[in-house]
């Protein structure tokens, strides 16, 4: 069960410090502690939040922004997504938290509060303003090993951004390559999110196939998204290739995901393979017909020759360097021109539901 507007008051009310609104100049909403008018940078629950060109301009009463909404909660006004969305616009951090970890409790589909709360994290740090800039990265990880939950996550998103983009491993200002894999592997699905997030600034293609695999394999959907927008940012093409054969061939939940990633991570073309497999859903096993100028032929079982997902993840990165997974991918071929045929297994209702609602 969510919290419910009383047991929130009473949390409010029970605060060391009593939290306010603060109210910038640009009309950003922000909780935060010990503020005045005038302030250029506040203290939040997730850290300290710079506001050097944007002043505070009003302070308000943190009951008067929280306990409204927290009604309309109540009342069933809001769905578990727009709730975290409207907590975050309101600036209501501590209660974001929250809810968040209830939500992800009773909803483990939902990945927006996590996503929320990075936008905020992105926006604060956690770390003196003395410390160097090389010296940064390696005390802000040890740091973030040794925190769990949404903190880990809050001080994951400020490593992420404080990383360089540079490729030179030598940088005391990137995750090795031994780091970024013990992140990937990692138990816990944030620091498994993290890792992904800081592959994809360090341009590491080397874990491109144990980052698609992930897209499938993982346990947890807020990795598998995550996972899912690294490997677009990495090599959209290859990704492509991989979303379209498991959307048409695939079986089980790996339909599901890969048409979600086509529609979202996929471009364009991800679409036109949507609608290809759509128009699968009104033809018979065995049927063989044409969409536009691409021949499809329907059939009844899966393609045994597709790796399965869970196998890269035993592997290091140099391992799976010599699977013909992608043999197809040496140019940019993609693969609904590929063959004579686009070959199709028959789509089962829900899968056709599904890419409906996508499209």
């Amino acid at each position: 069960m969510l919290f419910s507007a009383i047991v929130m008051a009473s949390c409010i009310q029970a605060s060391t410090q009593q939290p306010v609104i603060a109210i910038t100049k640009s009309g950003l909403h922000v909780e935060a502690v010990d503020c005045k008018v005038g302030d250029l940078q506040l203290a939040t629950p997730l850290g300290r939040l710079l506001c050097a060109i944007d002043p505070v301009v009003e302070i308000r009463d943190f009951s008067l922004s929280a306990l409204p909404l927290l009604k309309l909660r109540e009342a069933g006004v809001f769905s578990h997504d727009e709730w975290l969305t409207v907590l975050s616009q309101a600036g209501l951090l501590s209660i974001l938290l929250k809810e968040t970890e209830q939500v992800s409790l009773h909803f483990p589909e939902s990945v927006i509060g996590y996503d929320l709360i990075q936008s905020w994290a992105a926006q604060t740090s956690n770390l003196p303003p003395s410390i160097k800039l090389d010296e940064r990265v390696e005390k802000l990880y040890k740091t973030y090993l040794r925190q769990s939950g949404l903190q880990r996550l809050i001080l994951g998103t400020e490593l992420r951004d404080i990383i360089s983009a540079s490729s030179n491993k030598n940088s005391e200002r990137n995750l090795s390559y031994t780091q970024i894999g013990d992140e990937l592997k990692s138990t816990d699905a944030i620091r498994r999110r993290i890792g992904l997030q800081i592959a994809t600034k360090q341009s590491e293609v080397i874990y491109m196939h144990q980052i698609l695999a992930m897209t499938i394999a993982d346990s947890s959907a807020q990795v598998r998204d995550t996972a899912a927008q690294a490997s677009a940012a990495l090599h959209q093409h290859a990704a492509r290739q991989y979303w379209v054969k498991l959307a048409a061939r695939g079986s089980g939940l790996q339909r599901f995901y890969a048409a979600n990633y086509l529609a979202h991570y996929a471009g364009p073309v991800g679409i036109t393979a949507l609608k290809l497999i759509d128009s699968a859903s009104n033809h018979k096993i065995g049927d063989r017909y044409s969409f536009g100028e691409i021949k499809i032929w329907v059939v009844e079982l899966q393609d045994s020759g597709l790796m399965s997902p869970v196998q890269w993840l035993d592997y290091s990165p140099r391992e799976v360097d010599g699977s013909h997974v992608f043999d197809h991918l040496s140019d940019d071929t993609e693969f609904i021109y590929a063959g004579s045929s686009f070959v199709i297994t028959k789509v089962p209702t829900l899968l056709a539901e599904q890419i409906r609602a996508l499209l």
